[in-house]
């Protein structure tokens, strides 16, 4: 005569605990459903096609990115609206990143539903008096965020090559461990807001210039030649050779030589204004005309040499 547990109390058991199990495989599938859900979300409405289209307060500032180097550029890749306005990819997040994704952008959807709602941004007239505004937030934004967006694309190891050595040089000088500003110099990458190819008012001050050709004279001469010529070891700077160098560049291409390369074979550590200087003077050496301003900001170099 056996003494076990009576056969039907038995089968309860094993019934409440495959019950169980399907309670947690329901809740278990629920969950991954809503994570991923939410995911799709999450990219959904970082997209171009959305920050572009669905929102009417973007529409202006979408027309700028379109514009910008971030959506054209020579090595065809396309950095999205997310992908600068996001501090963290969902793709690549950490469990606590994406948890702080998810509150940012709850934040800046709420933000964003209420100016669609309250017509804030109706027309391009309405933005323009608010960019400045809009900008400045934004500014703050990378600033506490360490510039985490940009540095998830960009970093100094990645530059290599000998057509790198130029951003080798300069950012080694520029960038300081876990402090970044890169809107200092690069202000339109993200949003062209103005296409200006000359300026009509002057591309720098006559006194700058002259201060430059000391510089120039005490550092650069013994390469370059006293008259931008050129000599043996070091290409002219001036004339068909300037033109063949430099027609079509940004001011921030002959900017970065002055800084990085010529700064390092002079044997000089020029501050950002004697590197300014210099290339009033160079700008003046080749025909570009004065005007009352100084060049004093690196985020003034975005324009184009005729």
């Amino acid at each position: 005569m056996s003494i076990g547990v009576p056969l039907p109390e038995r089968h309860g058991s094993r019934s409440r605990l495959l019950r169980a199990c399907l309670t947690c495989f329901g809740f278990a599938t629920i969950g991954v459903a809503l994570v991923a859900l939410t995911n799709r979300v999450v990219i959904w409405s970082s997209s171009d096609a959305y920050c572009g289209g669905a929102c009417h307060s973007m529409s202006w500032a979408n027309a700028t990115y379109q514009r910008g180097p971030h959506y054209t550029n020579t090595v065809g890749v396309r950095a999205s609206c997310g992908a600068c306005h996001i501090p963290f990819d969902a793709g690549h997040a950490s469990a606590t990143e994406y948890l702080k994704l998810l509150l940012f952008k709850a934040n800046r959807g709420a933000k964003d539903t209420w100016y669609e709602v309250s017509k804030s941004i109706a027309t391009k007239e309405e933005w323009e008096k608010r960019r400045a505004a809009l900008s400045n937030t934004f500014e703050r934004y990378l600033k506490q965020h360490n510039y985490i967006t940009c540095r998830d694309c960009h970093s100094l190891q990645s530059f290599a090559g000998p057509r790198s050595q130029m951003k080798l040089i300069i950012h080694s000088g520029l960038v300081k461990a876990d402090s970044y500003a890169c809107l200092e110099c690069h202000s339109n990458i993200g949003h062209v807001y103005e296409k200006r190819t000359s300026r009509a008012e002057g591309w720098y001050a006559t006194e700058q210039a002259a201060a430059g050709e000391k510089l120039f004279e005490h550092f650069c001469s013994a390469c370059h030649g006293a008259k931008l010529q050129g000599t043996t070891g070091a290409p002219a700077l001036s004339g068909e050779t300037w033109k063949q160098r430099f027609e079509g560049a940004k001011l921030l291409t002959v900017w970065g030589l002055i800084k990085g390369p010529m700064a390092e074979y002079a044997g000089a550590a020029f501050t950002t204004q004697q590197s300014l200087d210099i290339l009033s003077f160079l700008l003046q050496q080749n025909g570009l005309p004065a005007g009352k301003e100084a060049l004093s900001d690196t985020r003034e170099l975005s324009d184009t040499l005729p």
